[in-house]
């Protein structure tokens, strides 16, 4: 995961493509668990969801630091 100045986020799919066209959420507490674990090194899994041609990402998930 990339996070730029931009309130984007380029993500690495599970098919190993990238997926770079997301907004950073809105939600306060979530953005902040994202930019201090991508600040932190740690590896993140983001749930992702589509409704009426949106997407967001909803949820977080840490599986530790980069090997």
């Amino acid at each position: 995961m990339h996070v730029s100045h931009i309130p984007q986020v380029s993500l690495l799919t599970e098919s190993g493509g990238t997926k770079d066209d997301l907004r950073l959420p809105s939600d306060e507490a979530l953005l902040t668990q994202i930019k201090d674990g991508f600040a932190e090194g740690k590896d993140l899994i983001v749930t992702v969801m589509s409704a009426m041609g949106e997407e967001q990402i909803c949820a977080l998930k840490d599986i530790g630091p980069k090997n």
